[in-house]
């Protein structure tokens, strides 16, 4: 590329040379869009809409004649007529004022006369489009200039042309651009030797196909007079207002009208500003191997000076977010495939993974927020795109009841972590805690491996401890010092209660011990109150063997002498009968005296207590079968 530059260069010298007369530019108008511009909007397109073409026949002739007076003709007549453009901050061509050929116009010459053959309906030229900018700065320059060249002494065309060949030809790594305004200056070269009509045609585009946000920057009129006028007067009111009313595109026709200048040859340069836009993902699209193309494109871009410093360092940092999201997805993945027929454990791993991917979004969503609240690259392209990535990954964490308790989790987290108050009545607590315990998690040993899981077992630890000291401290102490008695179960009651509907799962723990100490006394109270009870019984059974014993012994004696009293009636079958009745009677008098000899286990309330019930059962058995006997011939009971 530089070999051929310099080659060209050296063809330049061999070309016979012209002298050049000088065509003033006026600046008749300028205007400049009060819509504030914030650094994202890098990028420079310029039009250029040439008017009243046919005038340029009054400059000429007035250039070599005089407006007023006329002068000495010039000894050369005038052959061309070449516009230029010269534009600043151009990055691409590493900053240096590049000059843009515009036009270049073969002069007649008819008897004392020169006429130009330049067409007044030349259509708008873009002259550059989607160019990076090297600054931010609101004015951007494009100077015109015009030269009346004669054919004695016009090398300083040729010298232009060739200083700015070997300028480019400075450039490493020369882009389509380059290559593009190199063929530029040849097609200018070609046209003058064939005395033909040159017009710049090779728009210096970077983006094909590109949907940029364009609007009108600047707008600058310049009026091309002999260099004795030295005012130029346009009507701006009208323009000014079409201007501000169509900012997005021009139109020639309605340009011409509301500028409405006749007297001179006139030029308009709009220049239009474009905001950078991004490459826009859906959720579904974010892959890994995505990712990293994206990388490489950008990090191209920046090298071919595509993108200023802070859209590539914003770039990079999406990079970043993406590559995070993609992580959640891939755990997502795993956990939907695997999901039936892992183990609990496996799969409290799968949703932890999710979650922990899920929280650094939305904490790199946070650090982002607050790095660059004042940085309009940030907040004017890609803050929505960084919302919409969250948004999906919002939708994907809808899909099940787990995932939606772990969405959950982590905005209770945040929440938790980013605001005190959230925590702060034991209300809030339990909603809070209900919220973390809604996942089931790996243990918490392997959650502290983490610093998502770290955050979590922390954050437990304080609610449950706060939790614990505002609502159950008190009442725990309390029942440890309560005397365990049929009196006081409400006391115990109550407070296992409030444990049972609590989500302090420590507190709960607490609340156990606490009531497992009451039971553990208010067994052994009742115990006491057991032994206590089977002592008085026992006696009671004592007393009552004696009195069974002297009623058995009263019945039977009775029973024999009436039996035998009775004999010769055919009585013997009725006493029989009562004689197998009292010897059950006399049979459970036997069993209640032996139970009653008995030494019961006093250290079990169980034993005691089945030890109570036997005497009890006992006792009523020896009872019935008296009472029984006495109902069926009171006289035999005739014996207290």
């Amino acid at each position: 590329m530089r070999n051929f530059i310099l080659a060209f260069f050296l063809l330049l010298l061999s070309v016979p040379v012209f002298a050049q007369k000088n065509i003033e530019t006026r600046l008749g108008y300028s205007y400049t869009d009060k819509f504030e511009f914030s650094d994202e909007w890098q990028y420079l397109s310029t039009d250029i809409y040439l008017f009243n073409g046919s005038k340029f026949t009054r400059v000429l002739n007035e250039l070599e004649s005089g407006v007023k007076k006329p002068k000495k003709r010039y000894r050369n007549k005038l052959e061309y007529l070449f516009i230029t453009a010269q534009l600043k901050n151009m990055k691409l061509f590493g900053n240096d004022e590049i000059v843009y050929p515009l036009y270049n116009f073969y002069v007649d010459q008819e008897k004392d006369n020169y006429k130009t053959q330049v067409s007044d309906n030349l259509e708008v030229v873009r002259i550059i489009d989607k160019m990076p900018l090297s600054s931010t700065q609101h004015n951007i320059d494009a100077t015109i200039n015009a030269k009346a060249i004669t054919n004695d002494e016009g090398d300083q065309v040729f010298n232009l042309v060739a200083n700015q060949l070997v300028n480019l030809s400075k450039i490493t790594t020369p882009t389509g651009a380059v290559l593009s305004l190199v063929g530029e200056f040849g097609n200018l070269l070609s046209t003058r030797t064939r005395k033909r009509e040159y017009r710049f045609s090779s728009t210096i585009r970077l983006y094909e196909g590109q949907d940029f946000d364009t609007r009108l920057h600047s707008v600058k009129v310049y009026v091309f007079v002999p260099g004795e006028i030295k005012t130029v007067t346009i009507k701006s009111a009208r323009l000014a207002d079409y201007l501000a009313k169509n900012p997005n595109k021009l139109e020639r026709r309605m340009l011409e009208e509301m500028t409405n200048y006749k007297d001179y040859p006139y030029m308009v340069v709009a220049n239009y500003k474009s905001l950078y836009k991004m490459d826009v993902l859906t959720g579904d699209e974010v892959t890994l191997d995505l990712i990293e193309k994206r990388k490489q494109k950008i990090q191209t871009a920046y090298e071919q000076q595509l993108v200023n410093d802070e859209t590539y360092r914003q770039e990079k940092l999406f990079v970043e977010f993406l590559r995070v999201f993609a992580e959640m997805k891939q755990h997502l993945n795993i956990y939907r495939l695997n999901y039936r027929n892992n183990s609990p454990e496996i799969n409290a791993k799968n949703l932890f993974a999710i979650i922990q991917e899920y929280k650094r979004l939305k904490t790199t969503l946070d650090s982002r927020e607050q790095e660059f609240k004042t940085n309009s690259t940030y907040k004017n392209i890609f803050k929505q795109e960084y919302l919409s990535i969250l948004t999906n990954a919002d939708l994907y964490l809808e899909a099940d009841h787990n995932l939606k308790s772990g969405k959950l989790l982590v905005n209770t987290l945040r929440d938790l972590e980013n605001d005190p108050t959230n925590y702060n009545t034991p209300e809030k607590r339990e909603t809070a805690l209900a919220k973390l315990y809604a996942v089931e998690l790996p243990r918490p040993d392997l959650l502290s491996a983490s610093v998502e899981g770290e955050a979590i077992v922390r954050l437990k630890a304080k609610l449950e401890e706060q939790q614990y000291t505002a609502v159950f401290e008190k009442e725990i102490k309390k029942l440890n010092d309560t005397p365990a008695s049929d009196e006081t179960l409400a006391v115990r009651n109550g407070l296992q209660d409030k444990a049972n509907a609590s989500n302090c799962l420590s507190c709960r723990d607490k609340v156990r011990d606490a009531v497992t100490a009451y039971n553990k006394r208010y067994e052994s109270y009742k115990l006491r109150e057991a032994v206590h009870a089977m002592t008085m019984l026992r006696n009671d059974a004592e007393q009552q063997v004696f009195t069974y014993l002297r009623w058995q012994l009263c019945f039977e004696n009775n029973l024999q002498a009436t039996a035998v009293a009775t004999s010769e009636n055919g009585m013997d079958s009725y006493y029989a009968r009562i004689a197998e009745k009292s010897d059950a009677f006399a049979a459970s008098i036997k069993a209640l005296d032996a139970h009653t000899k008995q030494e019961p286990e006093m250290v079990q309330l169980q034993k005691v207590q089945d030890y109570t019930k036997q005497l009890q059962r006992l006792m009523e058995e020896a009872k019935l079968n008296y009472t029984t006997l006495c109902s069926i011939d009171a006289k035999l009971c005739e014996c207290q």
